[in-house]
């Protein structure tokens, strides 16, 4: 009996590429940025290039980069809101102080750049996980031997 490989058996061979190879051009910089913020479209272009240099770029990825972008802009704006420390607390109505609106709008903004980041690879350890092709290097895999 001869010894052949079932497809999609085995191994996956490190660096692999898990973009769109036949998307050879980046794409232009979309409408949907904040109306042409100008903080979002350097986090496209940054990122963009990012993911074009590791070949990981693919067609399902632009409406989470447009996310991505238009989250990053929004911290930026809301960080620059909150350049006085005083302007991190408010005055309930009870007079006690509470977290001020800004500040945890700031957060669920910077959990969902984060989030979508790792999605994208743009994290390090997402971009591990690709490189490894989800393995960690840890992890023996039971066709080694084929």
């Amino acid at each position: 009996m001869s010894e052949i490989r079932a497809p999609g058996g085995g191994r996956q061979k490190a660096n692999m590429a898990v973009g769109d190879p036949n998307i050879k051009g980046k794409p232009k910089c979309p409408k949907e940025l904040l109306k042409h913020d100008q903080h979002a479209i350097d986090a496209w272009h940054s990122n963009l290039a990012i993911m074009f240099e590791r070949k990981s770029f693919s067609a399902e990825d632009i409406p989470h980069l447009i996310n991505y972008c238009n989250s990053i802009s929004k911290v930026i704006k809301i960080e620059a809101e909150l350049d006085d420390v005083s302007k991190f607390v408010d005055v309930a109505g009870t007079g006690g102080l509470k977290v001020h609106p800004l500040v945890t709008v700031h957060n669920i903004f910077t959990n969902q750049s984060l989030k979508l980041a790792d999605r994208l690879g743009l994290t390090p350890m997402a971009r591990a996980r690709i490189m490894s092709g989800g393995k960690s290097e840890d992890e023996e895999d039971e066709f080694d031997e084929f």
